[in-house]
């Protein structure tokens, strides 16, 4: 028989929490990216000032209230807009909805294991046993986003490695042939997002801020500390001294470039190398047990049949 209330709850925590979710960890597009990353940038949490006029205003709002009390303060608010940035996630409303999905997906899982447990009978009556189905499940549901958001900023962070490399190839080619530094940026982020989108699209943000900002140090600075990757740090780093030193930039890149690439064949050499210690507990686990039932099974089964006999 169909459990109704369990249904439902089911029903609602889909259309509460997991569609909002998949929205929200949507990729936008460039311009989007970019007037996001140009209303957050150098670290200023802008989000809460900003008017609410998304289709998810409930969510917002829920987010923004509790963004507001003492749960998430300031600090934690320019971590979770820092942690979004690092994901690739720069919509203004982006912290909003992020807060709220953190504390519906607590209640919602709190909810359902609650229900499943009368459902099914199991519902503690211990005052500890009580707690931690309460406590346990929305420490997951508050957790979970913060999960995903990191993985989603790992895998962005390995995407954005493996691209600086022939990004500095093009930025090198584009300054001998006498652009400036701004345009050369501008025309690598346009070619090289073909190839990756995600080092395309940091890139576009840098030009962006520096068509706004009044000192061009200040958009390099940011995109070193929105990607979080030693890689980029010491690309902005020789770039910055080539401003204000007027030292040249090519040579600098092309060693940065040869190094780079050194550490990434590194990189995979070492992944490479992992692979038959990775591959040792599949072969334990699901491989030996099926050569002993091969090699071992005819034997044990004659032995059956020899003391049967007997």
């Amino acid at each position: 028989m169909v459990n109704l209330p369990l249904v439902g709850a089911a029903a609602a925590f889909l259309l509460l929490i997991v569609i909002p979710a998949v929205l929200l960890l949507r990729t936008p597009g460039r311009d989007r990216q970019i007037m996001g990353r140009l209303a957050v940038m150098k670290g200023v949490v802008v989000t809460n000032a900003a008017p609410i006029t998304s289709r998810y205003a409930t969510l917002q709002r829920i987010g923004m209230a509790i963004a507001q009390s003492p749960l998430i303060g300031a600090k934690e608010e320019a971590k979770i807009v820092a942690q979004l940035g690092e994901a690739g996630i720069y919509s203004r409303d982006a912290m909003r909805i992020f807060i709220a999905v953190k504390a519906a997906l607590g209640i919602g899982l709190t909810s359902l294991l609650w229900i499943a447990l009368v459902a099914t009978h199991f519902a503690p009556h211990s005052f500890i046993f009580r707690a931690v189905a309460i406590i346990a499940p929305a420490l997951l549901g508050w957790r979970l986003p913060d999960m995903v958001i990191n993985r989603i900023a790992r895998r962005r962070r390995r995407r954005l490695a493996e691209g600086v490399p022939d990004a500095l190839d093009l930025l090198i080619i584009c300054v001998e042939a006498g652009l400036g530094l701004e345009q050369s940026l501008d025309r690598v982020s346009r070619d090289i997002a073909i190839a990756n989108p995600i080092i395309g699209q940091a890139l576009a943000n840098a030009v962006a801020e520096m068509r706004v900002l009044p000192q061009m140090r200040d958009a390099l600075d940011n995109l070193a500390k929105n990607t979080g990757l030693p890689a980029i740090k010491s690309v902005v780093t020789t770039l910055i001294q080539g401003i204000q030193y007027g030292t040249p930039l090519s040579a600098s890149l092309r060693i940065l470039s040869a190094e780079m690439r050194s550490k990434n064949l590194i990189a995979l050499e070492e992944r490479a190398a992992r692979l038959p210690v990775l591959l040792m507990l599949p072969v334990i686990m699901f491989i030996l047990p099926s050569l002993f039932l091969i090699i071992g099974g005819p034997v044990a089964i004659q032995v059956i049949h020899v003391m049967r006999g007997n």
